[in-house]
């Protein structure tokens, strides 16, 4: 067994192990600091054993800024050198070959997946073989079973086993069981949203890390801020239109949620809960960039929504009326997916994005006034007719008689045309038979 052991360097939460999941599915914390990992038969997808160590170690730094790594076939070897040779890889079936020359006093640190029961005495076992002048792990390596259980019974037995590889200890498949939620406390209350932020991003950061393990997203964030006077508390919630794992969107959004909030009443603790769903898989192509335009259409809209501004793609549906022809819609629909555009100039091929070319080829503009506006006739007189008969013709009777509009008269007997102004704009028009007055009420964008 291949086995990654990470020093965290400080005490952490068990829950810090599921960061690591991406890596194996054999995952297991061990108190206070110890990640261990079961690297057998995964590092080969991610380019090796050193590769993962080192992308292991980058993501352990984001919420643990002096955490080490080692790798060897037995997580107690692997857990001596994380502490005393960080980085180090041992090669198969030679762990105590890497130990030979450590001092004895690595004794306590060769522990893996299980601490000693008592620590106290194998301190005692270091200072008798120190001594006698024994000061390396070679030196001591020579002795037999009998030796070590005579002298020290139980403890001696399990350190022998342990300095000759016979400590059989399997890392099991990791069951996350710990809600996505943190907390912090100020030693002094805090006015000033940067100093809270400061606070706030490492649980973010570390939540967030966890959600990347687990293969989760992050449908919505919330934020209670507890005050220091009068138990008054906030509750601040981030929502985007869409789950995602983008922590710096979260952040942003946070961050005009606090905007609007006063702190005269100061922050003395917070806390941070994540309501998760399930990952999306999405099949890419092989050349299609990982920051898609959809990606970025999603962080806009959510900065809308959470402004209570009204954003979105206009999408043609089937409608009788124009002004029920187009609808708002927020999420990125597939007609709108972007579409190469291939066009020949001066012998040199050029790519292009086309999005929407429904839209385009649509026979109503997507631009409407509220209210059709009634055109004068020297206003008349100034347009281009492109057509000569009606493009469209709308008898709306028979279907308010169905609903009984009052209002229903201003729909009825329209014939749609298609102009041009004089500053060459494409407007849509229309002439009510009845009244026999033509009408702006829309343009071509």
């Amino acid at each position: 067994m291949r086995t990654l052991c990470l020093n965290l360097q400080k005490v952490q939460e068990p829950s810090c192990a599921e960061v690591f999941l991406k890596f194996s599915p054999r995952v297991q914390f061990r108190y206070p600091q110890h990640v261990f990992l079961d690297i057998e038969s995964t590092a080969s997808l991610f380019g090796g054993e050193f590769s993962v160590l080192k992308q292991s170690i980058d993501l352990a730094r984001q919420f643990s800024a002096q955490a080490t790594g080692a790798i060897a076939d037995h997580p107690a070897v692997a857990q001596v050198l994380s502490n005393y040779r960080p980085f180090e890889l041992t090669k198969p079936k030679e762990d105590f070959q890497s130990l030979r020359h450590l001092p004895v006093a690595v004794l306590p640190e060769l522990e893996g997946l299980y601490p000693w029961t008592k620590p106290r005495q194998i301190e005692h076992i270091v200072q008798f073989f120190q001594s006698l002048g024994f000061h390396t792990i070679d030196d001591i390596q020579h002795f037999q079973l009998t030796s070590f259980r005579e002298r020290w019974g139980e403890t001696g037995i399990a350190l022998w086993r342990r300095l000759h590889g016979k400590d059989t200890q399997v890392i099991s498949p990791l069951t996350p069981q710990d809600p996505f939620q943190g907390y912090g406390y100020f030693d002094d209350p805090v006015y000033h949203i940067p100093l809270l932020m400061q606070k706030i991003d490492p649980q973010m950061t570390y939540l967030f890390l966890r959600l990347e393990g687990l293969s989760r997203f992050a449908q919505k964030m919330e934020i209670i801020l507890h005050c220091e006077y009068s138990q008054q508390k906030h509750s601040l919630i981030v929502e985007p239109v869409s789950p995602s794992r983008d922590v710096k969107l979260y952040r942003d959004l946070l961050l005009k949620k606090l905007d609007h909030l006063g702190l005269e009443n100061p922050i003395r603790e917070f806390e941070v809960s994540i309501f998760d769903v399930p990952e999306k898989i999405e099949q890419l192509d092989f050349f299609e960039p990982r920051d898609l335009t959809e990606d970025r259409w999603r962080r806009l809209i959510s900065f809308a929504k959470q402004s209570g501004c009204e954003m979105g793609f206009l999408q043609m549906k089937p409608a009788h009326l124009p002004e029920d022809s187009f609808k708002i819609q927020t999420d990125w629909p597939k007609e709108f997916n972007s579409k190469d555009l291939i066009k020949i100039e001066n012998n040199s091929i050029q790519v292009k994005s086309v999005y929407a070319k429904a839209l385009a080829k649509s026979p109503r503009p997507s631009l409407l006034l509220k209210e059709p506006l009634q055109l004068s006739r020297l206003a008349i007189q100034k347009l281009q007719m492109l057509t000569r008969f009606p493009a469209e013709r709308i008898e709306s009777a028979w279907w308010n008689l169905l609903k009984k509009k009052e209002d229903s008269a201003q729909f009825e007997n329209r014939d749609y045309y298609y102009a041009l102004s004089s500053e060459g704009q494409m407007l849509w028009v229309y002439l009510d038979r009845l009244k026999k007055e033509y009408y702006l009420h829309g343009y071509f964008d």
